[in-house]
């Protein structure tokens, strides 16, 4: 299984009136994550379904990459996917997705970059930039290494193919 792993794009910041959950895309945000679904779309295989975390920013950002980059526009909704959702859990989830063949996870940072470090067996923090995406092959067969890196793309840039290039080691 293909799995593309999306930051959210970014968004207003969080206020007396504005709570996190309910944070949004800005404008420059939402021209973000065109950009970089169409590159999606257009560099390989589509996503065939949409996992997103269920904060509003998060939800604005699979919708958007959904119209984009997968083939058939489904998007569902995970609590393991909001900050602080169980590591384990959230692998065990997409492994349960694995007749889908390609799926693209939305969500946040420390999470995904941790979700990206765990499946690659990389010791060190992975710290994705705001709508970028990751894309792992998934080995369900080895235990010692769950995923492949393929590359991974940040809006309006080549594509970074290289493990080393695209997280260097700290």
């Amino acid at each position: 299984m293909i799995l593309y792993i999306m930051r959210h794009a970014e968004a207003v910041e969080a206020g007396d009136a504005l709570c996190d959950e309910w944070r949004f895309l800005t404008e420059n945000g939402r021209r973000s994550v065109e950009r970089i679904s169409k590159q999606i779309g257009e560099y390989g295989r589509k996503p065939r379904l949409i996992i997103s975390s269920p904060l509003v920013r998060a939800v604005q950002t699979a919708q958007i990459a959904a119209v984009n980059a997968c083939r058939k526009n489904r998007v569902t909704v995970s609590g393991l996917l909001a900050p602080g959702g169980d590591m384990d859990e959230l692998i065990t989830l997409l492994k349960g997705y694995a007749d889908a063949k390609r799926v693209m996870v939305v969500g946040h940072e420390p999470q995904l970059g941790a979700l990206v470090s765990a499946l690659l067996r990389r010791s060190g923090a992975i710290s994705l930039k705001k709508a970028s995406c990751v894309a792992l092959e998934l080995l369900p067969e080895k235990e010692d290494k769950p995923a492949d890196f393929l590359w991974y793309m940040l809006p309006g840039n080549k594509v970074i193919t290289a493990l080393k290039r695209a997280f260097p080691a700290p």
